[in-house]
C-alpha cells in the first residue's frame, strides 16, 4: 500500500468498496478464458482499474495481491510441490505476471508484490520480470532490497545461460547491486556481491553469498526459498566431498567399500553429518544414496533437498 491517504474515513471506505463489487463483477463475467486451461481471468489492464477505483487505488490493489497470493497458491496446491522456485518453474502460471503487474499499477508502493515477482517470476517470464523490478526501483529508489531483487534476477539467468549472453546477465546483475549499494542503509555486502558477480558470477561461491543474503529478507516465502537453496549447495559441497573419496578408495585399495560407512572416520573430519549407523546424511536428514557399482553417492530418490 502506498504511504499516501493511509487514513481513510469508514463511510469513505464503505462507499469505496460497494464500488468496487461492480467493477470487480464488471471485470469477472467480461474477462476472456484460457481455453487451454479453462481459467477465468479475472482482470483486465490495470490503468482501466485504477481508473474505476474511485481513488481507492491502494484498496483495490490490496484486492488483487490477496487474488495473486490465492492464485498462487491454488496453481501450488494443485500439483502437489513443495513451495521453492525451483520445484514451481514447471508449473503454468499464465496470470501471474499480469495480477502483480496489475499491483503496482494500482500501488506502486507495495513491495511485497515486487519481492514476490523476483522469486516466483524470472524463470517463467524473464522480461516480465524485469519490468517489474526496475518499475520497483523506478518508482521506490530508497529500497536497497528491490536492487537485489533485480541483481539476484539477472544472476539467475545468467547461471542458465552460456558465452555472451551469460556474460552480459553477470554484468547486469553486478550493475544492479552496484547501484543498490549506493542506496543509504545498504549493507556493505551489496558491493561485494557487485564484485563477486563479474568475477565468478556462476560459481557456488557466489550463489552462496546472494542467498545468504536473502536468509534476512522480511518475507518468509523469501527466506524459505533461501534456505532451500543453500541446503541444496551443501548437499552438492558434500556430495563432491563423498565421491572424492570414494574414488580415493577404489585408487588405494583397488574396490570400492560395501558401504559408504567405511568413509565414516574421513567424514567427520571433514564436517558431514552421520546418522547414528555412521552414514552421511543431506541436511534434510536422508541418507546419500550409494551406487556400489559404479562408486558413486547421490541425493535419496525421495529426499526433500531440491536437485
Amino acid at each position: 500500500m502506498t504511504a499516501v491517504n493511509r487514513f481513510v474515513p469508514p463511510s469513505i471506505l464503505i462507499v469505496g468498496l460497494v464500488a468496487l463489487y461492480p467493477m470487480q463483477r464488471w471485470i469477472d463475467s467480461t474477462s476472456p478464458r484460457d481455453a487451454s486451461e479453462e481459467e477465468t481471468l479475472y482482470f483486465t489492464s490495470g490503468p482501466a482499474i485504477k481508473k474505476m477505483s474511485l481513488g481507492l487505488d491502494a484498496v483495490a490493489a490490496d484486492i488483487y495481491w490477496i487474488r495473486t497470493v490465492q492464485y498462487f497458491g491454488r496453481k501450488l496446491i494443485e500439483s502437489g510441490k513443495p513451495l521453492s522456485s525451483a520445484a514451481t518453474k514447471d508449473i503454468r502460471m499464465d496470470l501471474l505476471a499480469p495480477l502483480l503487474k496489475i499491483v503496482v499499477t494500482l500501488d506502486p508502493q507495495h513491495i511485497p508484490a515486487y519481492h514476490f515477482g523476483a522469486m516466483f517470476l524470472p524463470e517463467r517470464d524473464l522480461p516480465a520480470a524485469t519490468a517489474l523490478l526496475e518499475t520497483g526501483t523506478r518508482e521506490n529508489p530508497d529500497k536497497w532490497r528491490l536492487y537485489q531483487d533485480l541483481g539476484y534476477i539477472y544472476w539467475q539467468a545468467g547461471k542458465s545461460a552460456t558465452g555472451d549472453e551469460q556474460v552480459r546477465y553477470y554484468a547486469k546483475a553486478s550493475e544492479w547491486y552496484d547501484k543498490g549499494a549506493a542506496v543509504e542503509g545498504a549493507p556493505s555486502w551489496m558491493k561485494d556481491l557487485s564484485g563477486l558477480m563479474m568475477m565468478k558470477g556462476g560459481s557456488r561461491e557466489a550463489a552462496r553469498a546472494v542467498y545468504s543474503a536473502y536468509l534476512t529478507s522480511d518475507d518468509e516465502n523469501v527466506r524459505r526459498h533461501a534456505i532451500d537453496r543453500l541446503k541444496q549447495l551443501r548437499s552438492l559441497d558434500e556430495l563432491d566431498a563423498i565421491n572424492a573419496l570414494l574414488a580415493r578408495h577404489r585408487n588405494e585399495t583397488g574396490a570400492c567399500p560395501a558401504d559408504l560407512r567405511a568413509l565414516a572416520p574421513r567424514l567427520r573430519t571433514m564436517n558431514l553429518t552421520l546418522d547414528e549407523e555412521a552414514m552421511p546424511i543431506d541436511p534434510d536428514g536422508f541418507v546419500y544414496t550409494y551406487d556400489r557399482a559404479n562408486c558413486t553417492a547421490t541425493l535419496a530418490a525421495d529426499s526433500t533437498v531440491s536437485r
